[in-house]
């Protein structure tokens, strides 16, 4: 039997003046990371009553390919802008569906 696929459930809030910036790196790292073969859906919602809030959703075939998914440049240049414009620690949760 194949291994069952995992959701990420990340949350984050972003400086305000980090803004464009981040939003930026966002839109890349979501349309490239649709492209890799082990994804199976990555979306990223922003807060309705807090738009400094914002929720990646993600479905991944293993914990294995999430990990490849983190080495990835997309990834990476996400994460480097994320060094200063997250205003507090980011939140993940990897989950699997019951």
């Amino acid at each position: 039997m194949s291994e069952q696929p995992i959701t990420v459930i990340a949350t984050l809030r972003i400086h305000p003046a980090q803004e464009k910036a981040a939003l930026d790196a966002i839109r890349h790292c979501v349309a490239q990371s649709r492209q890799e073969k082990a994804n199976l859906s990555y979306q990223c919602h922003r807060d309705i009553t807090d738009p400094d809030v914002f929720v990646f959703v993600e479905r991944w075939t293993s914990p294995e390919a999430l990990k490849e998914h983190e080495t990835t440049p997309h990834f990476r240049a996400m994460a480097e802008v994320f060094r200063t414009a997250l205003a507090e620690p980011l939140h993940v949760r990897i989950t699997r569906e019951i």
